[in-house]
């Protein structure tokens, strides 16, 4: 299995998933022009690629068949989920 690497605090910054780029290029929107990381690789280098803080990794397939908002991807409440726990 692959993933993409989304860089934390560009996408807090800009309210937008931000993938980190692929060799030297820069971070990007573009999940065509994201860093690809296999599952072997990623469970080997989990405080590079997926620690929370700074990195998460999304699994392709799942980025792919999403639907939902993208804050649901990395963990984050959205609206929506904050409002219908108020209710």
């Amino acid at each position: 299995m692959n993933y993409y690497i989304i860089n934390l605090v560009a996408t807090r910054q800009e309210q937008q998933l931000i993938f980190v780029g692929r060799g030297y290029r820069q971070d990007s929107i573009d999940p065509t022009q994201a860093l690809v990381v296999r599952e072997d690789l990623l469970n080997k280098s989990l405080e590079r690629f997926d620690n929370g803080r700074t990195t998460r990794a999304i699994l392709i397939e799942k980025f792919e068949s999403h639907t939902g908002h993208w804050r649901e991807l990395v963990g984050w409440v959205t609206s929506e989920q904050k409002k219908g726990a108020v209710a």
